[in-house]
């Protein structure tokens, strides 16, 4: 089974579904070898996935994808990490986690520019600003604020 194939056959599809792959992988759970199909995109609800499911699974044929296998196509999920710069860029404006060595906090992504983090967190009832070096970020992720 050809991985690289696999993913032109994948972006051709999803193209046309607003959507973009995140992660392809294989990976095996409780003895079953899956093809774990990772999409983002705006529309990321279970009936959209199920549609774009099927039209992945018709595309790939025998030839193509191991029959042995099961798909699963999700998505990255409420809390995933921003993986890369270009991550943190389009998360400006959300609610995220970051960890460093000074710092364990959920907060406001403000800005990203030079190599810097602007980020806001509520200390006791005060919105306080913080520059961070992304050099520094140990992990920093999509949160959700209770």
């Amino acid at each position: 089974m050809d991985l690289k194939q696999i993913k032109v056959i994948i972006e051709n599809i999803i193209k046309d579904q607003d959507l973009s792959l995140y992660s392809l992988k294989t990976k095996k759970e409780f003895g079953e070898s899956i093809l774990e199909v990772i999409l983002d995109g705006k529309d990321l609800s279970s009936d959209h996935l199920g549609i774009v499911n099927g039209l992945i699974s018709d595309a790939l044929t025998d030839d193509v994808f191991d029959p042995n296998y099961f798909l699963e196509v999700s998505s990255p999920g409420a809390e995933r990490p921003l993986r890369d710069e270009n991550e943190v860029t389009n998360a400006i404006g959300k609610y995220v986690h970051i960890e460093t060595a000074e710092l364990d906090s959920d907060g406001y992504l403000l800005d990203f520019k030079a190599g810097t983090i602007t980020f806001q967190i509520n200390l006791k009832g005060r919105l306080k600003k913080l520059e961070i070096p992304y050099t520094t970020v140990k992990s920093i992720r999509l949160a959700i604020k209770f």
